[in-house]
């Protein structure tokens, strides 16, 4: 039987870290209904290894279904474990929303609440790694474009990991209004259970 042994409230437009040992479970729990976590973690005692978007994609052959979470190369291992495979749960790609994105340098974005979030870690805003977008439903187009649509989970759903190396763990609650926000940014938990 699993209990609950650390939590943490993200507020919607903000950043928070929690970390995970390996063998524990890791939740992002979408409080009230679709939003965007944008997802970086890494190795606490090397924090040269994060978590590899690409990687994971390209080891899984799919933008939007993975069971393995790589970590970047050279090292290339299994940070985490994806106990939740449903559709729409995650997007393949290693970016984030920042300041270009809505042409405003005061529009919050989750490279600048990323960075700020790592700071007390010694990282400043180039260190943020590779991004794992959870609760983003991509729809691929054979064009080659794309578009978002809410993730189908609603409110206290979540998308689980287990994770397989200890990992420091740093989500943005995204503050788009985009379509995976379902219209407006909201707030995020980060669940620890073992």
């Amino acid at each position: 039987m699993t209990r609950l042994v650390a939590a943490v409230d993200i507020p919607k437009c903000e950043g928070r870290s929690i970390t995970v040992r390996a063998g524990q479970e890791l939740r992002v729990v979408a409080v009230d209904g679709p939003q965007a976590a944008d997802l970086v973690a890494w190795n606490p005692d090397d924090v040269r290894e994060s978590v590899s978007s690409w990687l994971t994609r390209h080891m899984s052959h799919n933008f939007g279904r993975a069971r393995d979470i790589y970590t970047k190369l050279p090292a290339g291992r299994v940070m985490f474990t994806v106990l939740d495979e449903r559709d729409g749960m995650l997007w393949l790609s290693p970016g984030r929303c920042n300041r270009l994105k809505y042409g405003d340098p005061e529009h919050p974005n989750c490279q600048d609440i990323l960075a700020a979030t790592i700071a007390p870690y010694g990282l400043s805003a180039f260190d943020v790694p590779e991004v794992l977008n959870v609760f983003m439903n991509p729809q691929l187009h054979e064009d080659g474009t794309y578009e978002f649509r809410a993730s189908p989970v609603e409110p206290g759903d979540y998308f689980a990991m287990r994770a397989e190396l200890d990992a420091v763990v740093v989500v943005s609650a995204c503050p788009d209004d985009a379509p995976y926000n379902a219209g407006r940014p909201k707030p995020l938990r980060l669940e620890v259970w073992a």
